[in-house]
């Protein structure tokens, strides 16, 4: 099932370079392995950021394991008082927390009573990274992603739901089939009456990540306002399981390398549907664009371009 742990750190290296995801992602597959085979396929974790210190040599960290059939190979319970190497840092644990503990067939079973939540707002952690390809085939990134594509992905053939990304994704792979198919049907239906827009002071803008073997990903950061309007108590406890999900697993790509990660904080209480009206059949949303920063002013062009482009999203 589903799981999240929450794990204080102590850090008994003197002197170190910055703690990089490539560090952790390495550290994560020795714990957690996956057979040659899956190697390039959507993990089964997902590390939500990276060791953040928190002063006093004290670092926080937080991880989560998306697999219901599956347990984790290893509780990182099991490691308080082992010290543990990432990169440069010998990192000892000192508490684990489980956060989160609950199945699929719990989170997506239907609503015992009236559900309250229609809205909430949602600020990146960490670098977001979405791309999708271009009509040539290039993968230009996304900024200000619609909702669609903020809750991931459901791959499908013949047919048949076969995996997916993101939010959706983790039903897709790893909720039980009789369950995930028609709750998937579902979510992807009410989607289409879930509506973004800015949160003040948190404009989303693109930045810029150094990534391994000197690569520089582009991504996005900042902070939106989802809402769902429409559905009954039904598509309001859907919406409410997709945003629980959106939390655990990440958006976009690489977040089993800790990129993706969001808080999600729900409100019960929303801005009226007058207030955000939702377009009407044959007219296009309005699109709220935002001024990337000049270094990168062409590339983000480019992805807000392909904010037009109903393309896949690669995760």
């Amino acid at each position: 099932m589903p799981r999240r742990w929450t794990v204080i750190l102590r850090d008994h290296a003197d002197a170190a370079r910055p703690i990089r995801s490539e560090d952790c992602h390495g550290l994560l597959n020795h714990w957690w392995p996956q057979p040659a085979s899956e190697h390039t396929a959507p993990k089964r974790w997902a590390m939500n950021g990276w060791p953040r210190p928190l002063g006093d040599r004290l670092h926080h960290w937080t991880l989560t394991w998306l697999d219901d059939a599956e347990p984790a190979p290893l509780d990182p319970g099991e490691l308080v008082g082992a010290a543990q190497r990432i990169g440069d840092h010998v990192l000892e644990p000192l508490s684990v927390t489980r956060t989160f503990d609950r199945a699929y067939t719990e989170m997506l079973a239907p609503p015992s009573g009236p559900a309250a939540v229609r809205a909430a707002e949602v600020r990146t952690r960490t670098p977001v990274v979405t791309t999708t390809r271009d009509a040539s085939g290039e993968r230009v990134p996304h900024i200000w992603p619609s909702p669609r594509r903020l809750f991931g992905a459901v791959h499908r053939s013949g047919g048949e739901i076969v995996g997916g990304s993101g939010a959706l994704g983790a039903v897709a792979r790893f909720a039980p089939p009789a369950l995930a198919a028609p709750w998937l049907e579902q979510a992807l239906a009410g989607l289409a009456r879930v509506r973004r827009s800015a949160l003040p002071g948190q404009e989303v803008r693109l930045c810029e990540h150094h990534h391994a073997e000197n690569r520089t990903v582009l991504g996005w950061r900042g902070g939106l306002l989802l809402e769902a309007f429409g559905g009954g108590s039904r598509d309001a406890a859907t919406f409410a399981a997709l945003l629980e999900l959106l939390e655990l697993a990440g958006v976009g790509k690489y977040t089993a390398q800790g990129f993706g990660s969001v808080r999600v904080d729900t409100v019960t209480r929303g801005r009226s549907a007058a207030a955000v009206p939702a377009p009407r059949s044959g007219r296009a949303p309005h699109r709220v664009r935002r001024s990337p920063p000049r270094a990168v002013e062409a590339r983000a062009h480019a992805a807000a371009e392909a904010e037009e482009f109903g393309g896949t999203l690669f995760d």
